[in-house]
């Protein structure tokens, strides 16, 4: 046969196989790669290193041996809102005007919430309910009753007419009964947040993306093609970082550390038979009476002395052994008679005999019944699927009860059960939205490390005030054991990655442990730049002051103050005609004020250690560049391993002591540490620069540069591949 013949016969065929080869891989090539993104709050680049040179994370390590791993440093200063918000945003702290847990009021010096602030929203017609809601319904029935007696009768005109004038006068006495149960105002919460997050810039040019939980994102907005569950900011139903029960039958029970947070104590009358209680709901925002709602509880301790029976007022009664967990309760908080709200807890039975020991949750918003000023999900309706699909969950940002810890209504052992309560549903949901292959963005911030290493640092420490060699022998292990189970769940994902996704994991800071606490308003009182007016200026502050609009600052002379500090490392120049009562001209007189608390405190020392409490201090050009002058503190002072901001000073207390122990279970921490001293981790299934060590504002400008996305602005950092 000749060869041109051959050929004839075999170019068809060829043809047809090259496009059945072709077709598949083109196709391949066209679906664009996804990106996931795992954060896990608080992972501590060195512990993690060392887990992964020990083969005990194996994922991780795969994950490093693929692209790479590297320490990735934090923000300024290294906490967790502040390093979660630049990541959503790419811009710096400057920018985003998140730049610690608290900032102040310039005029009156208070310190307040930087995350969030709580505003109002008219209900209705607001305070014009009482009149316009009996005169819209008489307009209703007005219209309603003539227009069906005109269509019965069309001739009889009077009766028509009588008949709708009753049924406005009958509407009117209704609608005044009801405007009396409704509020004039709801509250209606603020995102302080500046910055556009990436996702919302990707929906924008069609990529449709998930986020779950990442800080600072409530109330949740809706954006095109997206999914978003808020993280940290979502606060409990009394409106606070959340505030657990503790149900004791003890008489001489006292909270251990009960200066900056607030467990509510309810003592029992008895510990036999049954007892009549109640369970603490919101505080009322909506009427000025009863300040709390609250609803009526039983406990039956069972006649043999083995179970007790809880049973709050409108839900099923359940019983509960020693040492066993409820399942999720609902409660109903009746403001009135029309306007209720309903949570969601959990009880914690540690203890009959010889008193009980009953804990609760802090009660979470039901994600089933949200308030309509609660929106914690984007789309709106996005929270009850979830729960009809996956149960009832966490809804509070801060999920895990650090503060039972804290306060040791809670043992280690009740505490990560909790932790891995927590952990099951969202992972869950992790893997299902994993599957959903036309979600080309997924995002997933995790708190579980971060919990448990600032309650369980101090078993990895034998120098701190807090270490209990039993206890170490048992618990040491927690902390690392977090990043097994982080390990786990990075698995997870790369069990669905296709051959072109992208895969970014990391952490927002890492961890020190937490010894000494320092004072910097007694420092300043102490070397002239703040003065009081009598007294040694000693008081105590909580952060419940900040909701109750107590009193701060009370023994201030500001007039002869230079400077104050204020939350987690920040000092302010007392400033004039920036700060209320401000005495430091602007221009030379506030620079040589700064440079000389600078040059000074930079040196302190602590006298029990000998060791230098403060690494660097930052002027807030060289942290930032870019900032609101009027905003943004002065100066940012970070410290060296082992020393901490105390919590008193960061409400702005001055206390008799420069230092003390920190004899907390709260004993690991990062919020004023030098961001050089615990870095964060960046994993990724892509090569990562050698050279430098990236900052997380590197991560979102990497995410707009592998979606082919243009940021909105120029950001402040740089892709890394």
């Amino acid at each position: 046969m000749p060869f041109s013949t051959l050929r004839s016969w075999l170019r068809p065929g060829l043809v047809l196989v090259v496009a059945l080869v072709a077709t598949p891989l083109a196709a391949a090539a066209a679906v664009p790669p996804r990106v996931i993104v795992l954060g896990f709050d608080g992972a501590d680049h060195a512990l993690v290193a060392k887990a992964v040179a020990e083969g005990r994370l194996p994922n991780l390590a795969a994950l490093a041996a693929k692209g790479g791993f590297t320490a990735l440093t934090p923000t300024i200063p290294a906490q967790t809102p502040v390093s979660w918000s630049t990541f959503s945003t790419g811009l710096s702290p400057g920018r985003t005007m998140i730049f610690d847990f608290l900032k102040r009021d310039p005029k009156t010096y208070r310190p307040e919430f930087a995350i969030a602030e709580e505003g109002k929203k008219n209900f209705l017609f607001g305070k014009g309910n009482r009149i316009a809601v009996p005169a819209v319904l008489a307009l209703v029935a007005f219209v309603l009753v003539a227009l069906i007696g005109r269509f019965l009768r069309r001739r009889v005109g009077a009766a028509v007419l009588g008949a709708a004038c009753a049924a406005a006068g009958v509407a009117v006495f209704l609608g005044i009964r009801l405007s009396a149960l409704l509020p004039a105002e709801i509250p209606w919460p603020v995102n302080n947040r500046r910055g556009t997050p990436f996702w919302e810039e990707a929906g924008r040019k069609g990529i449709s993306s998930v986020v779950m939980h990442v800080p600072v994102t409530f109330p949740a907005v809706d954006y095109d093609g997206g999914r978003l569950l808020s993280g940290l900011g979502v606060t409990d139903v009394r409106g606070r970082v959340g505030t657990p029960s503790y149900y004791t039958s003890d008489p001489f029970f006292a909270p251990k550390n009960k200066n900056e947070f607030s467990v509510e104590l309810v003592r029992l009358e008895s510990n036999k038979g049954t007892i009549e209680t109640e369970v603490f709901g919101p505080y009322n925002e909506l009427f000025k009476e009863p300040p709390v709602i609250k609803t009526p509880m039983t406990l039956t301790v069972a006649a043999d002395g083995g179970s007790l029976t809880v049973a709050p007022k409108g839900s099923q009664p359940l019983t509960l052994k020693v040492g066993e967990w409820s399942p999720w309760v609902v409660f109903t908080f009746p403001f009135n008679s029309l306007v209720k709200m309903t949570g969601i807890g959990r009880f914690h039975l540690a203890a009959l005999s010889p008193e009980i020991k009953l804990y609760l949750s802090p009660i979470h918003f039901n994600p089933s019944d949200l308030p309509p000023s609660v929106k914690i999900t984007a789309p709106g309706n996005l929270a009850r699927k979830l729960a009809d699909r996956y149960g009832l969950y966490k809804t509070m940002g801060w999920q895990i009860d650090t503060w039972s810890m804290s306060e040791e209504t809670i043992d280690e052992k009740t505490f990560l059960e909790d932790v891995d309560h927590t952990i099951e549903p969202f992972r869950k949901m992790m893997n299902d939205f994993l599957d959903e292959r036309d979600v080309r963005l997924f995002v997933q911030i995790y708190e579980f490390p971060d919990r448990v290493a600032h309650c369980f640092w101090r078993f990895l420490d034998p120098q701190h005030p807090a270490y209990d060699a039993v206890k170490a022998a048992r618990w040491a292990p927690a902390v690392e054991g977090t990043f097994e189970k982080m390990d786990a769940i990075v698995g997870d994902a790369m069990r669905k990655l296709g051959p072109e996704d992208i895969l970014i994991v990391l952490s927002d800071h890492g961890f020190a442990t937490w010894r000494r606490s320092v004072n910097y308003n007694t420092w300043l009182v102490e070397n002239g730049f703040m003065t009081l007016k009598g007294g040694d200026g000693s008081q105590k502050a909580d952060l419940e002051m900040l909701f109750g609009q107590g009193e701060f600052w009370p023994n201030v002379d500001w007039s002869k103050t230079k400077a104050y500090a204020m939350g987690l490392g920040d000092i302010y120049i007392n400033l004039k005609g920036r700060e209320g009562q401000g005495c430091v001209s602007p221009g030379a007189e506030y620079e040589a004020v700064r440079d000389e608390i600078r040059e000074k405190l930079v040196t302190l020392v602590d006298p029990k250690t000998g060791q230098r409490a403060v690494s660097r201090i930052f002027t807030r050009e060289e942290a930032y560049g870019s900032f609101d002058a009027d905003v943004i503190p002065d100066l940012f002072v970070t410290n060296t391993a082992g020393t901490r901001i105390g919590w008193q000073g960061s409400l702005g207390v001055v206390t008799k002591e420069m230092f003390e122990d920190n004899k907390q279970i709260w004993s690991g921490d990062h919020c004023s540490l030098d961001p050089a001293v615990v870095p964060g981790i960046l994993f990724a299934n892509r090569a990562l620069p050698k050279d430098k060590q990236p900052g997380i504002a590197d991560v979102p400008a990497t995410i707009y540069h592998v979606l082919g996305v243009p940021p909105p602005e120029k950001l402040d950092g740089v892709p890394l591949f």
